[in-house]
């Protein structure tokens, strides 16, 4: 969710306008923010940290691979560090490899 916020942020403040790239119209709402940048930019900031902080505070962390259940925090108590997490589910998609 961080990444989509900052991403957000820097579409604002650079001025790309994605639309015509995916063959779409440019919607009112993306160009009043792209002209009104310092407020539209704190308003994403801001809106989108409400679901990021809502999903923190509950302490779920979940990942399933192929409807399984390979890591929970719940369940271990803390959160994996990222090359945990790669090889975890990395040794799950072998083991569905070899069930194939």
């Amino acid at each position: 969710m961080s990444y989509l916020k900052i991403a957000v942020v820097a579409l604002l403040i650079s001025g790309f306008n994605p639309f015509p790239a995916l063959g779409m119209d440019t919607p009112q709402a993306y160009s009043w923010a792209v002209a009104n940048k310092i407020y539209a930019g704190l308003m994403a900031w801001f809106l989108l940290g409400i679901p990021e902080n809502s999903l923190i505070s509950t302490g779920a962390f979940e990942v399933f691979y192929n409807g399984v259940p390979v890591w929970s925090k719940l369940e271990s108590g803390r959160m994996p560090d990222f090359q945990e997490l790669l090889s975890i589910v990395g040794q799950h998609r072998e083991y569905f490899k070899t069930e194939l």
